[in-house]
């Protein structure tokens, strides 16, 4: 996982659920960075796409990857 990763898990915890940028602004991310890194988390099943359509939370799957990983980029 890297920082942009992290950075996109934590702007989502703890049951936030936000567009892409909403996330990106918390993040202090790009545009791209931000997409990029959504879409490697979805597809590693950290996150998922939330309702209504566009906004993204977090899994229990996430929740635990960011508690475990998370540490390394506090």
């Amino acid at each position: 996982m890297n920082s942009a990763e992290v950075a996109v898990l934590t702007a989502l915890h703890p049951d936030n659920t936000l567009t892409a940028t909403e996330i990106q602004r918390s993040s202090a991310l790009t545009s791209w960075r931000t997409r990029n890194a959504l879409a490697q988390l979805e597809a590693r099943g950290l996150i998922q796409p939330g309702r209504p359509r566009g906004r993204w939370r977090l899994t229990a799957r996430g929740r635990v990857a960011l508690a475990t990983k998370g540490k390394r980029f506090a």
